[in-house]
């Protein structure tokens, strides 16, 4: 656990099991989640593999972004890749979680000679499509909300073709109506409670986790976050796996139909989770993943 400097900036990261040879990279979600709740999967996939995992720039226990500064996914894969030769890795594999798993390939395809293998976990690789997804997901609660706003807003979001990051913005506002925590989390397998108790969050402040709105408002301005980055795998030529819990809508049906048709990828569905099956399903999580890469 320590911090190291990216283009001046001070970035919060953590390595377990660093004799390891076989180096795997995890982004977070989010956008602006942090790795604090990936702390337990990397200590047990750090037996087998080094493990990699850090908070973006501007969330969490990483520098903040300054106003008016400019922050971008191309910013952040040219930061990722810069952690990369600073730490003298050869090449590593990416595991991406939510939007980390549209992050993944969008630093994949950018740096391909650094990145071996893709693991996408619950990705959302086309923002449009997993917001509506959730909205359908979401859309038996609000109904008994009895909140006409509401109802109205979840209405549109899964009718309205959406073809940008408004997409996000509107799905954001669609959570804010949302009180069940686990609903809203998308867990399936455990309570938002079991999911709260998997990590620790001793030492990190309100003012830690504010951090992540100018993260996300500078990724909403850039826009690339609403682009559609499906087709994008078909172009990077690597091994992706595929980790899908049967509940999760942000990873919606489409965009597993998708993954599970390109020649190169490997699905593995996880029956009693949603959108983190590696807190909801870990001991089968963790087989997966290490089964794959002793192939």
């Amino acid at each position: 656990m320590a911090y190291i400097n990216i283009f001046g900036k001070n970035i919060y990261y953590e390595i377990r099991g660093a004799t390891n040879e076989t180096v795997l990279l995890y982004l977070h979600g989010g956008p602006g989640a942090s790795c604090l709740d990936f702390g337990n999967t990397a200590e047990m996939l750090s037996k087998e593999l080094q493990v990699i995992s850090f908070d973006q720039y501007g969330v969490l226990r990483s520098e903040a972004i300054a106003e008016n500064e400019h922050y971008s996914m191309d910013v952040q894969a040219d930061m990722i890749e810069e952690m990369r030769r600073k730490l003298n890795i050869k090449s590593w594999s990416v595991l991406g979680h939510s939007y980390g798993g549209a992050l993944s390939v969008f630093y994949a395809n950018k740096y391909s000679d650094s990145v071996d293998k893709i693991i996408l976990e619950g990705p959302s690789l086309n923002i449009a499509d997993s917001a509506k997804s959730s909205a359908a997901y979401l859309s038996d609660y609000i109904d008994q909300t009895g909140d006409s706003d509401a109802i109205e807003h979840c209405k549109k979001m899964k009718t309205f073709d959406y073809q940008d990051c408004n997409a996000l913005v509107e799905l954001i506002k669609l959570l804010g109506y949302v009180k069940d925590m686990k609903l809203r989390t998308y867990l399936h397998g455990i309570s938002y409670e079991e999911y709260m108790a998997s990590f620790s969050t001793v030492g990190i402040t309100d003012d830690m986790w504010a951090k992540y709105e100018m993260h996300l408002s500078n990724l909403l301005k850039d826009g690339a976050i609403g682009e559609n980055y499906l087709p994008v795998l078909k172009d990077l030529n690597k091994p992706i796996l595929l980790l899908k819990g049967k509940y999760d809508p942000v990873c919606s049906d489409d965009q597993t139909q998708y993954i599970k048709g390109l020649s190169n990828a490997t699905v593995v569905e996880f029956h009693n989770s949603g959108h983190f099956p590696r807190i909801e399903e870990t001991e089968k999580y963790i087989e997966t993943i290490l089964k794959y890469f002793k192939k």
